[in-house]
Parts: C-alpha cells; sequence; structure tokens
C-alpha cells in the first residue's frame, strides 16, 4: 500500500507485518514468518494453515486488526483543519492469497474508519481464498454481471462464460469423469464479497485452474504460485486499472493539484471510464406496502439513490412520484407511517449517519429534513410511533454498526432524544414487536445469534438471546404474532433455511419450516384468516409456506427468470391477498384470493 507514484508526486510503501518497521529481517532479504511482535500480522502458508504455532483463522484476524489500527490511525482527524495527518494521500491496498482474504475482510469491519475509506484509490486482490464470481447461470449468460460481480478479473471461468464444465480425470488418468468447474474459492465466499461503496475501485483477480482462488486444489498450487509474478502475470496486467483509479481519487481529494490519469476502459464496460459510460438501471433494495389515511393504496420503492411512491385507487391506474432523491446514492434503508391528523404522512429515510425525515399533507408539497445524524454503519429504520399519556410520540429504531439506537421526539417539545440500546457488534437486520403484556420488544440480528431486547417505559432495557445459528448468515427476521396462549414465535431467515423459535415462560425451542433454499434473501409472517403464513423470497421466486392445526402446504407465488429478486411486502385487501417484488427497476404485484391462482403483472418502473 502506498501513496500514488506520479510524475513529482511521492510515493511510499508499508507491508502488513512490518508497517512500523520494527520487525527483524533475516539477512537474506525475505520477510519474516513470525514476526518478533506477536501482535503484528505472520502470513501462513497453504500447506500449513491448520498446523500450529498460530492458526489460519487467528493470523487472519490478527492482520484484520493490524490493517484497521494502522489504516483508521493514518487518516485519524489530527491533521490540518482535522482532516487528517494524511488527508491529501492517495492509498492503494493490495493483497495476495491470504493477504487477499485479509484485506478483503477488513474492508467490511464496522470499525474501519469513513475516513480510512474515502482515501482509498484502489484496492487490487489476487489470488483470494475467498474468490467469489457469481453463479453458472451468470456464467453461462453473463446476466446482470456488471451489476453484480463488478469486481471479477483474471481468468478464471467466473470470467469465461463460454466454459463451465469439462471433464477431469479423478482416480485414474485413463477414465475421465464428468465434474463441474468449482464456484469459487477454497474458502467459503464473504458474503457480501465487497461492500458497494467500493465499485470502481476494486478488483480481484483469480488465475484459471488456481487452487486457491478457483478451487481447483491441490491440482493448481504452482499456478496459485506463478500466475500473478513477472512481467506478463496478473499483478502487471492490473497495473493500468489501478493507476487509472488512484489518480481519479487523488484528483478528488486534491482538487487544487490535479494529475492527469488519460482514459481506461476497465473489464466489463461498455466504452470509455466508468464516469462516461451510461448508467446501469437502478435496482430496487427494498419495497414496502401501505395506505394513505384514507384508503389509497400505496407501494414504496427504494433504490440506492430515492424512494419511489407508486398509488391507486381500485379499478384505477397507478400514479407514481419520487417522494425523495438522495445524491449521494448511500440510502440503505427505509419506512413509512401515517400521522395521527389524519392528513399528514411520513417517511424515514435511512443514510449510513443517520436518518432524512420527509412529510407532506394534500396541496402542500414535500419537505425533507435531516433529523439524525452523527451515527456510523446505519443499516436500518423503522418507524414505530406511540401514544403515550395521550400524547403522540414519534419512535425511530435506527440499526447502527454499534447496535440499535431509539430516537423519539414530540411536535411542539424539546427536539430529538436519541440513546442506544444495547452494544451489538456489526448487526445485519432488527424487527420491532409488542410482547402479549405490552412490554416493547426488539429484535436485532447478527450474522450468527438474534438478541431481545425488551422494556417497559422509564425501565432499563433487559437482553437475551433467543436463537444461534451457527451456519452464520442470518439475513432477515420476523416476529410473529402473539398467540392466545401468550406463546411467542420469531422467524429467522439464512440462506438455506427458515426457523421458528417458541416460546412461553421458558427458553425458546426451534423447528424449521423451509430448508434447502438456494440464496434466500428475505422471509415475512402472516395470519390470514387463522391460517399462519410465511413468505420466503430467492433470487428467482417468492414461496408461500402455510399451516393450520394439521393441514399445512406451500406453493410458488411468482418466479422471476432474470434470478434478480432483491426484496418483496406481504398485504391483505379484504378477500384479496397480494405480494409485491422487487426485481431490478420493477415491481410486481401478485394477488390472488380463495379459488383464484395467483396472477402477477408489473406494477411500476423506477426511474432513479
Amino acid at each position: 500500500m502506498g501513496a500514488l507514484a506520479q510524475k513529482n508526486m511521492s510515493s511510499a510503501w508499508g507491508e502488513l507485518g512490518n508497517v512500523e518497521g520494527d520487525v527483524s529481517v533475516p539477512s537474506n532479504g525475505s520477510p519474516a514468518i513470525f514476526p518478533n511482535d506477536p501482535n503484528e500480522y505472520p502470513a501462513i502458508a497453504v500447506d500449513n494453515w491448520r498446523a500450529p504455532p498460530i492458526f489460519y483463522g487467528e493470523s487472519v484476524e490478527i492482520g484484520m486488526e493490524e490493517l484497521v489500527a494502522h489504516l483508521n490511525d493514518r487518516y485519524a482527524g489530527n491533521g490540518p483543519g482535522n482532516q487528517g495527518a494524511c488527508h491529501n494521500e492517495t492509498l492503494i491496498l493490495g493483497g495476495y492469497s491470504q493477504g487477499a482474504d485479509v484485506v478483503g475482510w477488513a474492508l467490511r469491519r464496522h470499525d474501519l474508519s469513513q475516513a480510512a475509506k474515502d482515501h482509498i484509490g484502489y484496492v487490487a486482490l489476487y489470488g483470494d481464498p475467498k474468490f467469489e464470481p457469481g453463479s453458472l447461470y451468470n456464467r453461462f449468460f453473463h446476466a446482470n454481471f456488471d451489476r453484480d460481480w463488478w469486481w471479477v478479473r483474471g481468468d478464471d471461468w467466473g470470467y469465461r462464460p463460454w466454459a463451465a464444465a469439462m471433464y477431469v480425470p479423478v482416480f485414474t488418468p485413463f477414465v475421465p469423469v464428468p465434474t463441474i468447474v468449482p464456484d469459487s474459492g477454497i474458502l467459503s465466499p464473504r458474503t457480501p464479497y465487497v461492500p458497494s461503496e467500493f465499485k470502481g475501485r476494486f478488483g480481484s483477480w483469480c488465475a484459471l485452474f488456481d487452487a486457491i482462488c478457483a478451487g481447483w486444489f491441490p491440482f493448481g498450487q504452482d499456478v496459485h504460485s506463478n500466475a500473478y509474478q513477472g512481467g506478463g502475470g496478473w499483478i502487471a496486467q492490473s497495473v493500468g486499472e489501478v493507476v487509472w483509479a488512484a489518480g481519479n481519487k487523488h484528483n478528488q481529494l486534491n482538487p487544487n493539484n490535479q494529475v492527469y490519469v488519460g482514459s481506461f476502459t476497465p473489464p466489463n464496460a461498455q466504452t470509455g471510464p466508468p464516469a462516461a459510460t451510461t448508467p446501469p438501471p437502478p435496482v430496487i433494495t427494498d419495497v414496502k406496502r401501505t395506505t394513505d389515511h384514507t384508503g389509497v393504496r400505496q407501494v414504496y420503492a427504494a433504490t440506492n439513490t430515492a424512494v419511489t411512491e407508486a398509488w391507486w385507487h381500485p379499478g384505477q391506474g397507478v400514479q407514481k412520484k419520487e417522494i425523495i432523491h438522495i445524491a449521494q446514492g448511500n440510502i440503505v434503508g427505509f419506512d413509512k407511517v401515517n400521522e395521527p391528523d389524519g392528513t399528514t404522512q411520513s417517511l424515514y429515510t435511512a443514510v449510513p449517519d443517520g436518518v432524512w425525515e420527509t412529510w407532506w399533507r394534500p396541496n402542500e408539497g414535500i419537505h425533507h429534513n435531516k433529523i439524525i445524524t452523527g451515527l456510523s454503519g446505519v443499516r436500518q429504520v423503522i418507524a414505530d410511533p406511540v401514544v403515550e399519556n395521550g400524547q403522540y410520540t414519534h419512535r425511530l429504531y435506527i440499526l447502527a454498526q454499534d447496535g440499535p439506537y431509539e430516537a423519539w421526539w414530540r411536535d411542539g417539545g424539546d427536539g430529538i432524544h436519541i440513546s442506544r440500546l444495547d452494544i451489538v457488534n456489526d448487526p445485519v437486520t432488527m424487527d420491532k414487536a409488542k410482547g402479549p403484556d405490552g412490554t416493547e420488544q426488539l429484535y436485532v440480528a447478527t450474522p450468527t445469534y438474534v438478541y431481545e431486547l425488551w422494556w417497559r417505559p422509564g425501565e432499563s432495557v433487559h437482553h437475551g438471546e433467543i436463537i444461534h445459528i451457527s451456519q452464520g448468515d442470518i439475513r432477515g427476521l420476523d416476529k410473529g404474532d402473539n398467540l392466545s396462549d401468550g406463546g411467542q414465535l420469531l422467524y429467522t431467515g439464512t440462506s438455506t433455511t427458515a426457523w421458528q423459535s417458541y416460546w412461553l415462560g421458558s427458553a425458546p425451542s426451534h423447528g424449521t419450516i423451509a430448508q434447502g433454499q438456494t440464496n434466500a434473501i428475505q422471509i415475512e409472517k402472516d395470519v390470514y384468516n387463522g391460517v399462519h403464513e410465511l413468505y420466503l423470497a430467492t433470487g428467482d421466486h417468492v414461496q408461500e409456506y402455510w399451516w393450520n392445526g394439521p393441514n399445512s402446504g406451500t406453493s410458488e407465488l411468482i418466479r422471476i427468470s432474470q434470478n434478480n429478486i432483491t426484496a418483496f411486502d406481504k398485504s391483505n385487501d379484504g378477500a384479496d391477498q397480494q405480494v409485491y417484488t422487487a426485481s431490478g427497476d420493477l415491481v410486481y404485484e401478485t394477488w390472488w384470493r380463495a379459488g383464484v391462482s395467483p396472477t402477477s403483472s408489473v406494477l411500476f418502473k423506477v426511474a432513479r
């Protein structure tokens, strides 16, 4: 890593494990295998990664800690204008093999400061054991490749969709056995592989038949050792893209000291640098069905840049308008409520450092105000207003990188009050509910655990563990309705399974509703006419599971051949039931009722 070296620009580099320069190096100049300082990163050879004195996972953890600490210190606000001592510097991060694993994980660490991220001009990974080139479907057809697997470089099968299967000799060199080319690196991939904010300044190079990043272990160890080095290796071939992107970052950080970066066509781009290309179509990331005070049906769809409202009366055409546009393109979630005055509607839009409030009334236009700032790594917002002692209280629950926060205020009061309810590091989602006795409940999930926080007004917050799923990829939560006997239900979704947790005066017991899914992304629980319903979405379809006493069943509601479903919401209107499904820049409505099979059609399309 170091500053961009160009013309009269100074440059420097450092190697993880010796960024402080205090590690002794053998006289032959080769790096020390185990540094003197036990808190500095020692890489583990591929054929020694499970052997003492230090294990591979421990080594990666040490590397992450050292890298994050170094970057945070380098760009901490202790320089001119509180900008950081190295505020003019452009950083290039590079990692090979286990080093790529370390860098990849460090980018996802919640304690990596935004200042450090903002100074990164490019991240180049080579031979990453957690390399993720996308699905076989996308390798065949290149579907959504530029949008969803924009980091893929090199010549592994993920980048060459014309070859997805071949014959490989197994057991004997004389009898070829058909096999599928491995999907990804030798270790399970990071999910997501890289934070989306690094798009345009990140690439991961994997060589064909590489043992580590392409999964050809142990046959491709020589490829892993040789494909990246030398004048014809992937490191040398990546220099143009790295320097071009880092030069653009330098110009962004130093508007009065511009350097010429020329033109460059990144892989998978149509023409010219990314800024000169036609922007890709927007991708809806969240969708919510509501009604207004008069019963007008509404669907809100959020992309990373805007929230769009579609509304209609039954039997009439759909109208739409953009409620809020965030030019930074960093929307991470939203929620919508009707205020008790009978006319005001409010939308709360979450961005990484806080929440925007948007409100409107008939004939008064739309008003915006950023009401919460100063948070870090916000992931989600839930609006849950209440009436307390005859007073209407606005309440928001905000999930940030260090846990959930509660914000509340009253109209005409003394401003917004905000406090963190508990410390939960790196959470992924949450859900708000009330217990059978009216107790306030908030359920917060990390990739591996779901915790319950509960409290009564004026009392302290209690917390406990509901479920631990060692698979480590929890993606969705929904607190089911409380049962008539006081029992409680929580539904937890992973990429493969929907779990049901039940408790009544004792520790929760757990069972599964759906298993064997492929890349499940969201679950939602409902009860309709006394029938329990669980909805589960994967990339290509939404499935309904229902049960009522001894009777149960399942059916597919909608299938999207593009395999790009990102979110859905379930609603009921009298005898009709609906699911609203986000697919790319489209929202589909699927409706059905007793005796009528589901029918799907496009409801509306977002502009950005």
